[in-house]
């Protein structure tokens, strides 16, 4: 039997009162704190859509997941606008004077209204002829790691979990977020530069929604794992495949298409949210 449990989060602090108003109106009962900002409880009954929609308009994240292997041993997370607070590529446009152009195409693609592989090789093109300086300078002035990010990583490398970034960003800006959160391997799309000068061009195949989906699948594969026992975590059009089909599929402060295609919406709690949707207790945190 497939028992399903409610994980009700809030970033910071979760008051016994909210916890009480959710149970009500969801039909939960037996709540079980797990730490300040996150509660687990039992469920008599499937809970209906409505209602869910109902809790979630009080600014508090509230997800139904299985009780059955509930924690994951593989976490494959998006980086830009999700393990970061920025685009990179927005970013970079900024310093480029292309902030225009760049914007709109990212807009478009985040929404699901272009193809992702197409607005990338647009985007890229415009970047033509940016010395990495740029990029370097754009990294150390604009990116900033989001909040929880660390925590959820460092807890699921204690756990002897897999940590993965797998991006349809530039590698260039995935290998330094990758080395601070200390994951155990990434992803992301290869510029080519030719004597520090962007080309204007990308490396093939170009990871979009379907290679990201790939490579998780391939991940899978080479640790023997299901692709039930892993989390993902992402917040653009370009996750959804990802997200879909992978044993907890997160919707992080997403765009709205992505949460028409998921049932697991985080909106108002940081990123350790995620350790609590698998049922691990804050005490039980590595923070960073």
């Amino acid at each position: 039997m497939n028992e399903l449990i409610g994980i009700i989060t809030k970033d910071n602090y979760l008051s016994d009162g909210l916890i009480k108003d959710v149970l009500c109106i969801v039909g939960g009962y037996n709540p079980l704190r797990l730490g300040e900002a996150g509660c687990q409880f039992s469920l008599k009954d499937a809970v209906n859509i409505s209602n869910l929609q109902k809790v979630r308009c009080m600014k508090v994240d509230v997800n139904i997941v299985s009780k059955i292997n509930q924690e994951k041993q593989l976490l494959i997370a998006d980086m830009d606008s999700t393990l970061i607070n920025e685009e990179c590529i927005d970013e970079l446009a900024k310093f480029t004077g292309f902030s225009d152009k760049v914007f709109q195409i990212t807009k478009e693609a985040m929404n699901g209204k272009i193809l992702f592989a197409k607005s990338l090789i647009k985007r890229t093109e415009l970047l033509k002829g940016t010395n990495l300086d740029i990029l370097e300078d754009c990294f150390n002035k604009c990116i900033s790691i989001s909040k929880g990010a660390k925590t959820l990583i460092s807890t699921m490398n204690s756990r002897n979990a897999k940590t993965y970034i797998v991006s349809g960003g530039y590698n260039f800006f995935v290998s330094k977020v990758a080395n601070l959160l200390k994951v155990t391997d990434h992803f992301a799309n290869d510029l080519v530069v030719k004597n520090r000068v962007l080309s204007g061009k990308l490396k093939k195949p170009i990871i979009d929604e379907i290679q990201k989906y790939n490579l998780i699948k391939s991940i899978c594969k080479k640790h023997n794992l299901s692709v039930k026992n892993v989390i993902s975590v992402g917040d653009g059009a370009n996750d959804i495949k990802m997200l879909a089909n992978t044993g907890h599929g997160v919707a992080f402060k997403s765009k709205n298409i992505v949460k028409e295609n998921t049932n697991i919406h985080i909106d108002y709690s940081d990123l350790t949210s995620l350790l609590f949707l698998q049922g691990i207790n804050e005490k039980q945190f590595v923070k960073r």
